[in-house]
């Protein structure tokens, strides 16, 4: 188990998803699971998180919801590699239902995404966070400051919040706006932001910390590679990197017939022979094929040969 609290000092590097596999009855696969956690916990990177959207936390009833945090949680208690654990509802209820038995399992942090049904006033917003906070006590708190909530925060929404909930201490930003992300770091310098990939040396010389990423998941190694380049400030080989990246992303990843973020994602980590997660996603949303995931593979293999490199 991940001794040290996260805080927003040390909350910071190359964190890993979490895809969630299902078996060929559609029903949580445990057993896989723990293969694919165990992989990425020794993979090197510095934290995985679960049940966002990548990991089908829309899909998840409240009985599985508990079967995957405890296999991912005890898997993380055998080493020293931090978890967070994602928590989503429509409502306040059901979402401190999650994240207190995320908590009483020894989550590192609970990453919150706001109530996403019916947009929430402002106000609503800041009252759930309070809500949160004193459940969960002294673990930490991370918001996904996604779109799907339809309330997004801005510099002054936190610069607001941040004394009403000293336990918030982070954000996942994923757009891929640089001028957007670094006026929050500039301005919300208190807490520990993280981006996505698209933009990453971008946002990184505007003040991320890290990023939450599927690359991990495809490569942890390269991930790494990345991250540590930007902190040394090599930034050619950055940027010949993101370029590559994105390309991937324009040439590849946007003719998959599933868009949701799990066939993405899912689709991302079996290019990781290392990972058993399968393909599939959960109806109604759209898997992709092994066709595919052979011609991903296969233009990697022409035009971005390192991302197959372990």
């Amino acid at each position: 188990m991940f001794m040290k609290q996260l805080t927003a000092n040390n909350l910071m590097g190359i964190w890993s998803l979490v895809p969630t596999p299902w078996d060929d009855h559609g029903d949580l696969d445990i057993q896989v699971l723990r293969h694919d956690v165990a992989y990425l916990l020794g993979s090197g990177v510095d934290g995985l998180y679960t049940t966002a959207s990548s990991g089908e936390f829309f899909a998840l009833d409240d009985a599985e919801f508990r079967l995957l945090v405890e296999a991912v949680l005890d898997e993380a208690g055998k080493v020293d590699v931090p978890v967070q654990i994602c928590c989503a509802a429509t409502d306040t209820r059901g979402f401190l239902h999650r994240a207190e038995l995320a908590v009483s399992l020894g989550a590192s942090a609970i990453q919150v995404i706001l109530p996403y049904y019916i947009q929430l006033e402002l106000e609503e917003a800041f009252t759930f966070f309070e809500d949160v906070a004193r459940v969960c006590g002294n673990v930490p708190l991370v918001h996904y400051n996604t779109g799907h909530a339809k309330r997004t925060f801005e510099v002054a929404d936190y610069l607001a919040l941040q004394d009403r909930v000293p336990t918030l201490i982070g954000t996942k930003l994923p757009r891929d706006e640089p001028l957007w992300f670094t006026e929050i770091c500039r301005c919300v310098s208190q807490m520990s932001h993280f981006c996505a990939e698209y933009a990453f040396v971008a946002n990184f010389v505007g003040g991320a910390r890290g990023m939450y990423s599927w690359l991990a998941v495809t490569n942890p190694r390269l991930a790494l590679v990345w991250y540590y380049t930007c902190r040394n400030g090599d930034f050619t080989e950055a940027i010949r990197i993101q370029k590559l990246v994105n390309r991937f992303k324009l040439e590849v990843k946007t003719t998959w017939r599933g868009q949701s973020d799990a066939a993405v994602n899912k689709t991302d980590a079996m290019l990781n022979p290392n990972m058993r997660c399968g393909l599939g996603v959960r109806a109604p949303y759209l898997s992709n094929s092994q066709d595919e995931l052979d011609s991903a593979r296969n233009w990697a293999e022409q035009h971005f040969p390192e991302l197959l490199i372990l």
